[in-house]
């Protein structure tokens, strides 16, 4: 393990580096899952695979998959999972202060947005993020919404292993810098 720092974290959701991480304190997502939540997030897994037809027709168009994700992460079932202070702060360290949005500065906030994501995006802390989307996954399946369903697997399958700014991601980011400013700007 030359060269590596190994950090013992929950490797799938809650505890400690969740409460760091996210916004997720007082709330149901701050707790590592038990054996029987676990459970159900693997059965709601096997279970989704079922409708691999949607999830086929989801896939196809990127942009709509995209668009669509977006906007289910806005639920606020999902506040919860907004960055925390600590991935704000590395952010604005590492990038600098966000820029103020206009119409003339969209890009460049986009621009910002998606540095600053995959500065603070290392592995283990993909992989935590989407361990905690996954814990979502059981209630969408149980209720029959199947494009929510796949939106969420789909965005925790590419956030977790990939190096890319998933739409789970990016609204996380965005919705995390909100809270920071309205919070240490009040």
């Amino acid at each position: 393990m030359r060269g590596r720092s190994v950090r013992k974290t929950e490797r799938s959701g809650g505890g400690e580096e969740a409460l760091r991480l996210t916004r997720c304190a007082g709330t149901w997502l701050a707790e590592p899952p038990d054996g029987a939540e676990e459970q159900r997030i693997a059965e709601a897994a096997h279970v989704l695979k079922e409708q691999r037809a949607q999830a086929t027709a989801f896939y196809r168009d990127p942009v709509a998959a995209r668009a669509f994700s977006i906007k289910l992460f806005r639920d606020e079932r999902f506040a919860p999972l907004h960055f925390g202070d600590a991935l704000v702060e590395k952010m604005i360290a590492q990038c600098g202060e966000p820029p103020v949005v206009t119409a003339e500065t969209e890009e460049q906030f986009s621009n910002y947005l998606r540095d600053a994501i995959l500065v603070v995006a290392l592995p283990n802390t993909r992989r935590l993020l989407a361990a905690q989307l996954r814990r979502m996954l059981p209630a969408y399946v149980a209720a029959g919404q199947w494009q929510e369903a796949i939106a969420i697997d789909h965005n925790a399958f590419r956030t977790s292993l990939g190096t890319e700014v998933t739409p789970f991601l990016a609204h996380m980011a965005l919705a995390g810098l909100a809270a920071y400013y309205e919070e240490h700007e009040a």
